[in-house]
């Protein structure tokens, strides 16, 4: 499967990432190379190979638990937000798009 720079630019337009005309071209070959790749690698016969797993250890994940911290602490926190909606972190919405 080969990409236009046409489908590399829509692509980089969704990740939000500015590519110049250059960077355009760098990267449809790029991605080429890669689409080739994953290509030869779906023609490896499979057959018969039992699939492989590795649970994760109990041991290896925090547990998630909530944390009281008194009015001074929260403060402090609070206070440290680049920007705030209320008593929430304001982000930028995933799906919106930037303002240019």
């Amino acid at each position: 499967m080969k990409l236009t720079v046409e489908q590399v630019g829509h692509l980089a337009e969704l990740a939000r990432l500015e590519l110049g005309e250059e960077e355009l071209n760098t990267m449809t070959g790029q991605f080429a190379s890669i689409l080739e790749y994953v290509d030869r690698i779906q023609q490896v016969d499979t057959a018969g190979v039992e699939p492989f797993t590795m649970p994760a250890k109990d041991e290896g994940w925090r547990k998630d638990e909530a944390y009281v911290c008194d009015d001074a602490a929260r403060d402090i926190i609070l206070s440290n937000f680049p920007s705030r909606a209320g008593d929430l972190l304001a982000a930028p919405g995933v799906f919106q798009t930037p303002k240019k």
